[in-house]
């Protein structure tokens, strides 16, 4: 993957247009708020110089008062804008991370299963949800803005107006500034090698809570007593956090008196040099009030501005992570060619290997396959043979490292992904349920749109009718506790009908069985198979197995070992052999024998 290059100034502009995509005002008011913000500061500066000159000219004390209730007024009403425009930001700041969040994992969902796959977009998919699980890092985006706009603009208002007072002061004054910023730099950077160290414990503490509390993980902590250690871990991480968090804390504590220390330096020196400018008649005092107010201002928005700049890396670290995301490139529009479903789906793979980028070796080598239409073939081999990786491939979710695989005689490269897609249904040893309706997880569509005749026969063949019927709600069950509360249960084995009716609800002329009867008890593993010759009826199934006693329901066998398929035929014919194939039946026969046996 090919990492680009954004800048700090693109991400601003990508950040604003994303604010006024998801909510105009969110863009507007970044910027409409800084006239009432810069009225109500200058105001407050200005209002006190007011009346000492007023004083000075000898007004009379109503035109006094009513000037002040005037400029007062002017206050009140730029802070009630600048209140309300904050608060809106505030409140739609988060609702910001809820359109970046849409974005998101509407990218995930669409860029090629092999990329987001890969390690390095599963580590910048890992850094996008960790800023979009911080609700305050996009909400501080905007809000921050503003108060980003506003120091600039009050800096260099300030700073000129001060500099018609003196130059040098304002110098002095930014000397002091980027010292404290030197500082402030240093400190950061401590926190930083710091905050390595303190990811070690904090990794070591979430580990710890989610284990703990894991209902899964509960019974292997029982039965082999490892409460004590958990505690014990967990008191190691927190120890190691607190005192990491004491020396981080002492670091910012000395800061803060540099900081001090600095500040009082500058004010001395200002302050001092208006009085001297005051005592020998070079100032007056409605000009000296008015100076006080500015070098106050000058210095509080110079240094937010300097905060503000170092913050932005912040942001530019977040953009920078979502910009890439949603750049990454998905599969381009190609030829949607038509499949007749009658006549099924022939799979030749020629000289197919696959190679996973950080693997010594290949997974798959030299693999040359002819799935024939309407054929039954079982794909079998040991743990780790490449049986699943194989299956990724057929579902076109890898692409070959060498060779090619052609559907119908096609290239599978040269299918429009989406349309391809439409060709497969598939069942995987970790296939996922939805959190809709049970309807909606067996057909994909609503209510409305079922083929009720076609979910009545996939039910009825896939053993998952029974416990159907006795739903509370029928078909319009929820699924999922996590996301509905009113969901209902099922076991591993009511979970594997369930998806079995889903794969063949679809009625793709290619269906893939990736191990389907591993969650079923023996009973129910036969039962399966007796219905598996009608459930594979004009179509081109692909059994992947590792129980060798799923064979004599297909047509033909391919073994697979040591990354090639070392055998293929009948199951008659592989016997005859007495090679690899009789080996592996005879051992798993045997183990049955005898476990009836017993």
């Amino acid at each position: 993957m090919n990492r680009k290059k954004y800048s700090l100034g693109g991400n601003i502009l990508f950040h604003l247009n994303s604010a006024r995509q998801w909510n105009k005002w969110v863009c507007y008011f970044q910027f409409l708020d800084v006239l009432p913000n810069m009225a109500a500061t200058f105001l407050g500066i200005w209002l006190p110089s007011l009346i000492v000159s007023e004083l000075q000219r000898g007004v009379s004390l109503p035109f006094l008062m009513a000037s002040i209730i005037i400029v007062s007024a002017g206050m009140l009403l730029s802070n009630v804008s600048d209140t309300a425009m904050t608060q809106y930001l505030y409140r739609n700041g988060l609702s910001l991370t809820l359109y970046y969040d849409k974005l998101a994992f509407e990218k995930t969902m669409k860029v090629d299963y092999d990329l987001l796959e890969s390690k390095e977009v599963q580590k910048l998919v890992g850094n996008v949800w960790g800023t979009l699980r911080n609700e305050f890092a996009i909400r501080w985006s905007v809000t921050s803005m503003p108060v980003l706009i506003i120091s600039v603009f009050s800096s260099i208002l300030y700073g000129l107006l001060l500099c018609r007072v003196n130059g040098l002061l304002v110098l002095m004054m930014m000397v002091t500034i980027g010292v404290n910023t030197l500082l402030l730099k240093r400190t950061r950077d401590i926190h930083g090698k710091y905050h390595e160290e303190l990811n070690r414990h904090t990794r070591a503490a979430a580990y710890i809570n989610l284990h703990a509390m894991e209902r899964s993980d509960g019974k292997d902590i029982r039965i082999y007593q490892m409460q004590d250690w958990f505690l014990r871990k967990y008191d190691d991480a927190v120890c190691g956090m607190d005192r990491i968090y004491g020396k981080i804390h002492t670091q910012y504590f000395l800061r803060r008196f540099q900081e001090l220390g600095l500040g009082f330096v500058t004010e001395l020196f200002s302050y001092g040099y208006l009085a001297y400018l005051l005592a020998v008649g070079r100032m007056s005092v409605s000009a000296f009030v008015f100076s006080v107010g500015l070098v106050r201002t000058f210095l509080t928005n110079f240094s937010i501005l300097i905060g503000q700049v170092q913050s932005l890396n912040n942001i530019h670290a977040f953009i920078t992570y979502i910009r890439t995301l949603l750049d990454l490139p998905e599969k381009e529009k190609r030829n949607v060619f038509d499949t007749d479903r009658e006549k099924g789906v022939e799979i030749v793979l020629k000289d197919v290997s696959f190679h996973y980028p950080d693997a010594d070796d290949d997974v798959l080598s030299d693999i040359n396959l002819t799935i024939r239409s309407n054929e039954k073939l079982a794909l079998i081999g040991l743990n780790g043979a490449g049986k699943t990786t194989l299956v990724k491939l057929l579902c076109g979710f890898y692409k070959p490292s060498k060779g090619e695989i052609f559907v119908n005689g096609i290239p599978q490269s040269e299918y429009d992904r989406d349309a391809y897609l439409k060709l497969v249904s598939a069942l995987f040893q970790d296939s996922m349920l939805f959190p809709v309706s049970v309807d909606e997880n067996l057909t994909g569509v609503a209510r409305t749109q079922t083929d009720e005749e076609r979910l009545s026969y996939v039910l009825k063949l896939s053993g998952f009718e029974k416990r159907y019927q006795s739903l509370s709600q029928g078909g319009e069950t929820k699924m999922v506790r996590e996301v509905n509360e009113d969901a209902t249960d099922v076991s591993g084995g009511e979970k594997q009908k369930l998806l079995f009716a889903r794969a063949l609800y679809k009625e793709a002329p290619l269906l893939i069985l990736d191990e389907p009867t591993a969650a079923l008890d023996p009973i129910a593993e036969n039962e399966l198979y007796l219905r598996y010759g009608e459930a594979a009826k004009n179509r081109t199934v692909v059994f992947i197995s590792h129980r060798l006693s799923s064979t004599r329901f297909c047509d033909r066998i391919a073994l697979l070992e040591g990354a090639h398929i070392v055998e293929e035929g009948t199951h008659e014919e592989l016997m005859e052999r007495k090679g690899r194939y009789a080996e592996l039946f005879e051992m798993q026969s045997q183990y049955y024998r005898e476990g009836e046996a017993g």
